[in-house]
């Protein structure tokens, strides 16, 4: 009896260890840091075709922090899901009129080859709400990896890369109104060495457009810059930065163009550090190169920038986020399934020493496995501001623990949100803000540059994503052995932020106080004000007579003074509630009764 207990054992005992062995070989599995141009056809032959039907929809999504809205915009599914090789830009809000919204999105029907891919454009004249289609851009040839901004107009200004002009390159599409659907298209032109792509682009305050494009396969990417007035381009000049999308800009209140990129290795070893350089001319000159942040070159193996950048601004100082992972950069690949992280670098924050803002400490860690589309477990950073407040806002990738079985055992990954009310000092915790069901591998978050207050109350920020949901994860492009169908969808996601606000002038207040809330008994929202003696750590946290935690109405570091906060009650039953403050050593709590 002894004798087969003993042999049970060490049966289950080898049968674990070979499973962790294999869990083990596949967290540290070593991949090439490879590109999509979308020219790409992979052997389809032997894989899976599944039919998807029906559309995903779903209510809105509660986080501690935040209540999210979520609209479908459209029922058109697409094949090519592949939307970037790094961070993306394909959402744009009019600020003089916050109600109108573009986006783009590459689209195909088909589940190879994508002979018909396409990047379709959409509106919405109620912030996202609800959606319609106005058609490809442009309308006559294959193009892809698009991105979008627009003019003072309110009109889309969308670069992407296509054949209009005989081959496939870089070109700035204008709509002539806002959605009147009537772009004309300019060449940018092409280089000695190839057509450039990959276009990634802004507009200045005057109306040009400033437009980054690389090529497949040589070093450094190039900016050149349109006057749609003329219309004529300035020319082509080269950045010795990486390829493929690795490039991100921004525009300041006043004008400042900034300009945030990963470095390559040639001329000099720049490969896995970030740089940033601005304009003040509307492109025409450059300032000098800054390294914001360099990787540890004396190692060959060591974390570095890979793919997602991103650029905002605060006031007149730049701020610029990345991504960084376990990379062997002699042979060009990297580690997908091992820890990586986000960084934040700002001339204003740390003494200008760039800091680890998202990483395994405060994000659920899981390695990414499977389809190989150069993603890390935290990736994908995009980067926007508040119209007004100075508030900034982040959005990104993270893998999470699902994944689907298939030979090619590929991980699903969710959208997460965090926002700063200093400029990039102090920050939310990472919020999870895509649903947990039904199960969906939610990537390319992108973000509006300035985020619009609302016109009735300017202390109301509405945030405004767009992300992609696809039932099967990883890229059809980039498969190796997983299924492949018409099945990823667009979504908009929009959440508003109250900014707490200041009655007296900070300083003056000298106590702490929380005081009863009003009107009360309310419905479905009431006010609560405080006073804080000093600078304090500050959260007003709600909870039902059980203890639970239902919302987290403040946390964040606030200066003395007095201050207010509304809560939204709507999706709460009747009943008695408790609110907290905690303030450095001060707590106080208060009961509060909401009848409908």
């Amino acid at each position: 009896m002894l004798n087969k207990i003993t042999a049970l054992f060490f049966v289950f005992f080898l049968f674990g260890f070979v499973a962790l062995q294999a869990q083990t070989d596949r967290v540290n599995q070593i991949k090439p840091d490879l590109v999509i141009s979308g020219e790409e056809t992979p052997d389809m032959s032997g894989v899976e075709i599944i039919e998807v039907s029906g559309n995903q929809v779903f209510g809105p999504v509660q986080t501690s922090l935040l209540t999210w809205d979520v609209h479908n915009i459209t029922d058109r599914k697409t094949g090519y899901d592949l939307q970037s090789n790094g961070s993306t830009q394909q959402v744009w809000v009019d600020l003089n009129n916050p109600s109108f919204m573009h986006s783009v999105f590459t689209n195909s029907q088909e589940t190879a080859a994508w002979a018909d891919r396409t990047c379709l454009y959409f509106g919405s004249t109620d912030a996202g709400v609800n959606w319609f289609e106005l058609g490809p851009v442009p309308n006559t040839t294959r193009c892809g990896f698009p991105a979008i901004y627009g003019n003072s107009t309110g009109s889309a200004v969308i670069t992407n890369h296509n054949a209009v002009f005989t081959t496939t390159k870089a070109t700035v599409m204008i709509d002539n109104s806002p959605f009147e659907y009537n772009f004309s298209n300019h060449d940018g032109g092409t280089l000695e060495s190839g057509d450039p792509i990959w276009p990634r682009h802004t507009v200045t305050l005057d109306d040009k457009v400033i437009m980054a494009a690389s090529q497949n396969g040589p070093d450094s990417f190039f900016v050149n810059v349109l006057d749609p007035a003329v219309p004529s381009f300035m020319g082509y000049i080269g950045i010795d930065g990486e390829q493929a999308e690795q490039y991100a800009f921004a525009v300041s209140d006043a004008g400042k163009i900034g300009l945030a990129y990963n470095g390559q290795d040639t001329p000099a070893d720049n490969s896995g550090d970030v740089f940033y350089i601005e304009s003040t001319d509307a492109g025409m000159t450059w300032s000098a190169a800054l390294k914001v942040w360099e990787r540890d070159h004396s190692s060959d193996t060591t974390m570095g920038a890979i793919r997602g950048v991103a650029v905002n601004f605060f006031g007149e100082e730049p701020v610029v986020a990345w991504e960084t992972c376990q990379q062997i950069f002699s042979g060009g690949n990297f580690f997908p399934g091992l820890p990586s992280n986000i960084m934040l670098w700002g001339p204003h924050l740390n003494g200008g020493t760039a800091v680890i803002l998202a990483d395994s400490n405060n994000v659920p860690y899981a390695p990414i496995l499977g389809t190989n589309d150069v993603m890390v477990p935290i990736c994908r950073p995009v980067l926007g501001r508040s119209q007004m407040h100075d508030y900034l806002f982040m959005a990104f990738t993270v893998a999470n623990e699902e994944i689907f079985p298939s030979p090619d055992t590929t991980s699903y990954t969710d959208g997460y949100f965090m926002y700063s009310m200093d400029g990039g000092t102090v920050w939310s915790a990472p919020e999870k803000f895509t649903p947990d069901a039904p199960l969906l591998d939610w990537r390319y978050p992108s973000i509006v540059s300035v985020s619009p207050t609302a016109a009735i109350d300017d202390d109301v920020i509405t945030v405004h994503i767009v992300i992609q949901g696809d039932s099967i994860p990883g890229s059809t492009v980039n498969t190796a052995g997983m299924p492949v169908a018409v099945s990823a969808q667009y979504y908009h996601f929009s959440t508003e932020i109250v900014v707490p606000t200041s009655s007296v002038e900070p300083g003056i207040v000298n106590e702490f106080t929380l005081e009863q809330n009003y009107p009360n008994p309310f419905n479905p929202s009431t006010q609560i004000n405080y006073t804080l003696a000093e600078r304090s750590n500050v959260t007003i946290k709600v909870y039902d007579v059980l203890g639970n935690e239902i919302a987290t109405l403040i946390n964040t570091t606030l200066e003395a003074g007095a201050y207010d906060v509304n809560f939204d009650a709507s999706q709460l039953s009747s009943g008695l509630y408790i609110y907290t403050l905690n303030a450095g050593n001060f707590t106080s709590s208060k009961k509060m009764m909401l009848l409908k």
